[in-house]
């Protein structure tokens, strides 16, 4: 680590300036390393300040050294970096493989640090997080960006502390003067001018704010005693319209929520991370409160609305996808689509209309609305409005910011006005090559539409649009499966008639009822595989639609798992559980009232059991002979055997085995 001291020694006098170095642990810079810990899913974090010969360690936590050696600090490696600094594996960079926290039972394998510097850009330390195995792809854009706020945080609760033990007089009182402290009035303005630099300096809002009690102690307002030029530009406020006012005062629709996340952190010395919608402002925040001194806190505020918006929007498109699958209307999908891009978008009406391009109009179906704001369901005329059909017709999104500035609607806009509409944004909807709806979102102001929002509900348009095909294709489908299922029944039925007067001369007439009742059989399975699109066929469907045919349907108990079988899988069971079936009214169980058959199955390791019980029937005997009827038995759900029966004294039963695999994909 030759060359590294330079970086250090650069910054010790610095951190002197702060007389931290070796002070107990204080609860403010704690919590920041917990939530780096949480942030980056790290079991070790620290804030390690570097002196002249050692890192010293404000604030760890799964670490059990309280200082390091130069020599043996990783985070020397940091110093000269201009932003975090990352080794994915400890154990293979020559630089480290040697280091005692490396080279120990269960040692750190992987490194992230992000230096801190003061107002002047000399070095502090280093906020770190530790992990005992590699992380190939270092941290996440979500988890660098949290150390680097992290990091910030940490500085600017130094300065703080260094502001306040300068106006307190903190170093003549720990001793640690050699000359008599400067006049107080000279502290302050050495401490007021610190504060201004760093307040300059901070991208981030910046409030330092004082509790109001009532006469029992409790919190209900507090009051701003300070902020600076970025949280004026976040809130669209002056600093003073803010500084000495209350916090309702400023911001009316202020929750008592708030106010009281503010007072614990007064109340119990923890720091608090909240995140805020301004109403009026319609933007997020993030704001990370502490204490300076008694009710004295600060908060430091970073704007949100963008990542959050963007995970609000993706959500919507997750939950939008599991809702349209689940709707059974074109109806049901249009106004659950309205209502997931209302929310999501914070709009005061949307909805989906249908377009008349001949004679110029929308029907606009149930539509969605916030509190308040009436619905327009029903037929509108667009020359009622303005110049608004073109570009939807030539399938280009309608984007008005202010109905009352822009020229498609300027000329009159009362009666959008009139309907609450402030703002719009009408997403076409396209069939072959022609605009036949569009997706319609108001706000009862004026707003700009984001290039995000339009993007979003273009993918909800499309999401609508795919999933009213699919709707329309079912139908489609439903239409064709039931004239199929007619036509294959009168062919069924003419192959019955032609065999019954082919074979009304043959006199074994029980092969001749046999052969009809198979073509039944398949005649039921064909009804069953019809209805899923000739895809597939429950098992339980199918056992129940082939037995009912049968002489003592009552007497059948069908049971089991839900199970879809293939076509071919479907057709071959259907013939097996008739044979099975019918051998059972002619010979057995149901050859006697007393008697029933169990149906039932299970899965296991990826393999069908299915079992054919009877019981209360006569003794089963061995056929004398095996024709048809005996070999379709044997042959399995399949086709491929593994059938094991059994004549019994109890009665017929039978157990067949096949791959689940097989039974789908057949």
């Amino acid at each position: 680590m030759t060359g590294v001291a330079t970086g250090p020694d650069a910054g010790r006098s610095a951190i002197d300036r702060y007389a931290i170095l070796d002070t107990p642990a204080e609860a403010g810079f704690d919590d920041l390393v917990v939530l780096a810990s949480q942030c980056c899913a790290a079991p070790i974090a620290a804030v390690g300040l570097f002196a002249t010969d050692r890192q010293w360690f404000k604030a760890r936590i799964g670490l059990a050294e309280r200082e390091l050696p130069i020599a043996e600090s990783i985070c020397a490696l940091a110093v000269d970096a201009p932003d975090l600094f990352v080794i994915p594996d400890l154990a293979a960079d020559p630089r480290t493989v040697g280091n005692l926290l490396v080279a120990r039972d269960e040692g750190a394998r992987f490194y992230a640090g992000m230096p801190m510097r003061d107002p002047a850009g000399e070095l502090l330390g280093t906020l770190i997080v530790l992990d005992t195995v590699p992380r190939p792809h270092g941290l996440s854009a979500r988890e660098a960006d949290g150390m680097r706020r992290l990091a910030r945080q940490v500085t600017a609760q130094l300065e703080l502390r260094r502001m306040i033990d300068e106006r307190d007089g903190g170093v003549a009182r720990r001793g640690g003067a050699h000359q008599a402290p400067p006049p107080m009035h000279d502290v302050l303005s050495i401490s007021e001018r610190h504060w201004r630099e760093l307040f300059e300096k901070l991208s981030e809002g910046f409030v330092v704010g004082e509790l109001i009690r009532d006469a029992d102690g409790r919190t209900v307002d507090w009051r701003y005693l300070d902020v600076n030029d970025a949280w004026s530009g976040l809130m669209n406020l002056s600093a003073d319209e803010a500084i000495g006012r209350t916090v309702r005062q400023v911001l009316p629709d202020a929750e008592q929520w708030w106010i009281d996340q503010v007072a614990s952190v007064c109340d119990t010395g923890l720091p608090r991370t909240m995140v805020r919608r301004i109403g009026r402002l319609r933007r997020d925040y993030e704001a990370h409160a502490f204490q300076l001194d008694g009710d004295r806190f600060a908060i430091i505020f970073v704007e949100v609305t963008d990542r959050l918006q963007a995970e609000r929007r993706l959500e919507a498109l997750l939950t939008l996808g599991d809702r349209l699958r689940e709707a059974s209307s074109v109806a049901e999908m249009t106004f659950t689509a309205a209502r997931i891009v209302g929310e999501t978008l914070s709009a005061t009406r949307a909805g989906f209309g249908r377009i008349d391009d001949v004679a110029e109009t929308m029907a606009i179906e149930r539509d969605w609305t916030d509190k308040g704001m009436a619905s327009i369901e029903g037929v509108h005329r667009f020359a009622d409005y303005g110049d608004l059909l073109p570009p939807l017709l030539s399938g280009d999104p309608l984007v008005i910011d202010d109905v009352r500035t822009d020229p498609r609607s300027a000329a009159d806009p009362a009666p959008m006005l009139a309907i609450g509409i402030g703002a719009l944004l009408n997403m076409p909807v396209r069939e072959r090559g022609r605009t036949v709806a569009a997706f319609l979102v108001h706000d009862s102001e004026p707003r700009h539409w984001t290039r995000e929002e339009l993007d979003f509900l273009r993918n909800v348009a499309d999401r609508v649009e795919v999933g009213v095909a699919r709707l329309h294709g079912e139908e489609r489908q439903r239409m064709l499966n039931g004239e199929l299922s007619h036509r294959l029944k009168n062919t069924l039925a003419m192959v019955q008639a032609i065999a019954g007067q082919t074979l009304k001369r043959v006199t074994e007439r029980d092969a001749v009822a046999s052969f009809e009742q198979r073509l039944g059989a398949l005649a039921s399975a064909h009804d069953v595989l019809l209805g899923k699109g000739w895809e597939a066929a429950d098992l339980a469907t199918v056992a129940a639609r082939v037995l009912e045919v049968l002489d003592g349907r009552d007497r059948f108990r069908i049971d089991g798992p839900p199970i879809e079988l293939g076509s071919r899988a479907a057709l071959s069971t259907s013939l097996l559980l008739h044979e099975l079936g019918t051998n059972a009214v002619k010979y057995g169980a149901l050859s006697v009232d007393a008697g029933s058959v169990a149906v039932t199955w299970v899965v296991n390791d990826g393999v069908l059991r299915l079992d054919w019980r009877e019981a209360g029937g006569p003794p089963a005997e061995v056929p004398r002979s095996h024709g048809f009827g005996s070999r379709l038995i044997n042959l399995g759900l399949v086709g491929t055997g593994g059938v094991t029966v059994r004549y019994e004294g109890t009665g017929f039963s039978a157990t067949m085995f096949a791959p689940l695999t097989e039974l789908q994909q057949a």
